[in-house]
């Protein structure tokens, strides 16, 4: 367990449980540690985890989610099954009295990919993570992107299961509700888009049209989510700043022949149809006022 410079008890909490559970279970060969280390963020905490772990397989799984009795079973069995170094499963968005708002189950081998960008909801073979070296990206947004995509650019073997043991709940105090809300250095969705060009083996990935449709989504939804805090001439700003980065790296990504009121196989259907709608209302330069407008509405 990596304490992440954290600022309350956490550190007390975590230390009298593990020791309670061991008094009242035995450690049946199961040993707590608690490491703490400076603040690193998310990202940080995660390659700290990376290096210390020493099983077959790593599993992640945010702070504030639940999981279901039988998940890492499920994963480990397709994965030993099929000697996968990545198994995606999907997901379900609940509240946190457990009513589920939204379930999304995976359909698409491919397109999967992206449909399930974090690092939860999914195994790793560790020994594949640690032969390639692969890490989080030490940035607030969008550090789990770059773990995943370097990951699949590595993987010998990558597979999905329509299975969903997964409970994504629904914080609004969560990081990611409250940092990435607003546009600013330390949330900037361009830099994880330049590291993802540094990337090894990223000019496969740029010539890709599904990876360049899910560039395309990330901006869009990114401008869409820091409209809240955001005034509008620094909203317009930080659009154009997106589709220029784009549009100069991805020539002719904006038509891409995903964007349709379907988009990719295996895409959720509301998803779609925004980057649809987003796109349509930008061939007629009106994308600018439907921004101003869907600001006002967040606030």
């Amino acid at each position: 367990m990596i304490d992440d410079g954290s600022s309350d008890d956490s550190a007390i909490v975590i230390e009298e449980y593990t020791n309670s559970f061991v008094y009242e279970n035995g450690t049946d060969g199961i040993v707590f540690r608690l490491i703490r280390q400076q603040n690193t963020g998310q990202g940080g905490a995660r390659n700290r985890g990376i290096e210390e772990a020493t099983g077959d397989y790593l599993v992640f799984m945010d702070q504030d989610d639940r999981v279901k009795e039988d998940y890492i079973e499920k994963l480990l069995g397709v994965a030993e099954d099929d000697g996968s170094d990545i198994v995606i499963s999907g997901y379900e968005h609940i509240i946190v009295s457990g009513e589920v708002k939204e379930h999304v189950e995976l359909t698409n081998n491919e397109w999967c990919r992206f449909m399930n960008i974090t690092p939860w909801g999914k195994i790793y073979r560790r020994d594949f993570i640690e032969r390639e070296n692969i890490r989080f990206l030490p940035v607030p947004l969008g550090e789990d992107i770059y773990f995943n995509v370097l990951s699949y650019s590595r993987a010998q073997k990558v597979s999905y299961t329509d299975y969903v043991g997964y409970q994504w709940v629904i914080n609004e105090s969560s990081v990611s509700n409250t940092v990435h809300r607003a546009v600013s250095e330390e949330s900037h969705i361009l830099t994880l888009f330049d590291a993802l060009v540094r990337m090894d083996g990223a000019d496969k990935w740029m010539r890709d049209e599904q990876f360049e449709y899910f560039m395309l989504k990330t901006g869009i939804f990114h401008i869409l989510y820091a409209a809240k805090g955001t005034d509008a001439k620094a909203l317009i700003g930080y659009r154009d700043e997106v589709f220029r980065w784009l549009n100069d790296k991805m020539p002719g990504i904006e038509r891409n022949r995903l964007i349709t009121f379907k988009g990719p196989e295996g895409e959720r259907s509301s998803v779609a149809r925004a980057i649809f709608i987003y796109m349509k209302l930008r061939r007629f330069h009106l994308d600018g006022a439907f921004l101003r407008v869907f600001r006002l509405g967040k606030r």
